[in-house]
């Protein structure tokens, strides 16, 4: 169960085919478990199977099936995920730790790659632009937020998992595969995901130690230089570009020219604009436009501005709003509660990775639709599921004997 679990996270940064084989893996474990009559129902499941039979009654009212077909197909990990784990034996946080062992070294490897692929193209252009951002990773049709959200789990995952009484050469392990990490997100450049990370990280910190004052003043001080350290590179550059555009002009200007600057604080809030623009337009709060139907409507609301053609397939880059957009506000609910449900078993089990996650994943997903998209939905899904699925390791001895 570890590994295919570890094989599943593996396959997240690569070509599609190996996620596709990877989650097979997934259901020949269910198999077995089928074969031995093993069930291992937790109420977590039902939030995504919900969701995706939200999806299939869209159905109903969308506009544009074939579509709507095709984001069904795409969507179908929501169904099948949740059914390979009801059928897993029973298992605890350990099961799942193993394979967080195993996806962590896998993006150590992906960076270091990734790293290195840059650091030649940066050295034959003469631009150190190929070490930032999107061109850091522009090979497999990766998206530097998309890892950012990965990386930024498997630092997560270290962080919470360091325990002083572990040997020491693992502890060794933990801190260079961390430090790999640490410099791959900080190049990525998603202030999203730093910021969120480095926020989780020290309010942990502040709570479980907080009668350590003197510890803490040494985590704020290094909090601050990152900070500014941060400040030197394109990402602070980026941050610095953000603050060139009036948000307030996103939300008011009524007409907008093809040269005009935009960022990606202003179009998301633009997108915020036409998301309650056109849903109220259309009275559609209720029920949406369909799974994968709602791309022309996001279009008819960026042309009544006239904002460059070219931002038209865009979608509403916000995991939020396109949920209800497309699935309307139950689907929206649904949604909150399958992420309060993963935020709540972090806080019952007093574990902190687990809870870490869930606001790593709150807040990833008001600046990406990641679930719409296969890396993030596959991503997501299988921690979600291990997570919730996992039992205490009491449980797991009464069965065995």
């Amino acid at each position: 169960m570890s590994w295919a679990i570890g094989l599943v996270l593996i396959s997240v940064p690569l070509p599609y085919t190996y996620s596709s084989i990877s989650l097979g893996v997934l259901g020949a474990v269910a198999v077995m478990g089928m074969w031995h009559k093993q069930l291992n129902w937790r109420r977590g499941y039902l939030w995504p199977m919900l969701l995706f039979g939200l999806m299939v009654l869209s159905l109903m009212w969308t506009e544009e099936v074939e579509k709507s077909l095709r984001g069904i197909g795409r969507q179908l990990p929501f169904l099948v995920m949740p059914l390979s784990f009801l059928f897993w034996p029973k298992f605890d946080k350990r099961v799942w730790h193993k394979g967080m062992d195993l996806g962590v070294i896998g993006m150590a490897l992906l960076a270091l790659i990734a790293v290195a692929r840059g650091l030649f193209r940066a050295i034959d252009q003469g631009d150190y632009s190929p070490l930032f951002y999107h061109e850091l990773v522009d090979f497999w049709a990766l998206n530097a937020i998309y890892m950012s959200g990965v990386t930024a789990t498997c630092l997560l995952y270290l962080f919470f998992t360091d325990h002083p009484d572990r040997p020491r050469a693992e502890r060794w392990r933990a801190l260079s595969l961390g430090a790999i990490l640490l410099g791959f997100l900080i190049l990525l450049s998603s202030k999203n995901m730093i910021l969120t990370t480095l926020v989780i990280a020290l309010l942990a910190k502040a709570y479980t130690h907080r009668r350590r004052f003197k510890r803490l003043i040494v985590i704020g001080a290094v909090g601050i230089l990152s900070v500014l350290a941060l400040a030197q590179t394109p990402w602070g550059e980026r941050w610095a570009q953000q603050q060139s555009t009036p948000i307030a002009d996103a939300w008011n200007c009524e007409g907008f020219t093809d040269i005009y600057p935009w960022t990606g604080t202003t179009l998301r809030v633009f997108f915020t604009r036409v998301f309650v623009e056109q849903l109220t337009l259309d009275q559609a709060w209720l029920k949406g436009y369909g799974i994968n139907a709602g791309q022309a409507k996001i279009a008819e609301g960026q042309n009544r501005y006239y904002v460059y053609c070219g931002y038209n397939t865009y979608n509403l880059h916000n995991q939020y709003w396109q949920t209800v957009f497309e699935l309307g506000l139950m689907g929206g609910i649904i949604l909150l509660a399958m992420l309060g449900h993963l935020a709540r078993q972090g806080i019952k089990r007093r574990d902190w990775f687990v809870l870490g996650f869930a606001l790593l994943m709150v807040a990833l997903m008001t600046t990406e639709t990641y679930l719409w998209r296969q890396r993030g939905l596959i991503h997501f899904m299988v921690l979600y599921l291990a997570m919730v699925g996992s039992v205490s390791s009491g449980q797991i001895k009464s069965v065995e004997s």
